[in-house]
């Protein structure tokens, strides 16, 4: 039993991993990383509220 809502919909895998970031992150449909933003822009994903101080 997993955590969470599980990457599958509908018995296919929805992500997979990243090839730039190594994260199991990368949307196979939409072809972009939810990580790092890989496949929707050269620059990495960032935001100013999730950095460390």
């Amino acid at each position: 039993m997993t955590k969470g809502t599980a990457s599958r919909r509908g018995g296919k895998i929805v992500h997979q991993i990243c090839r730039r970031c190594g994260k199991h992150s990368y949307h196979r449909q939409q072809g972009v990383c939810a990580s790092c933003g890989f496949g929707a822009s050269a620059r990495r994903r960032s935001y100013s509220w999730a950095k460390l101080k």
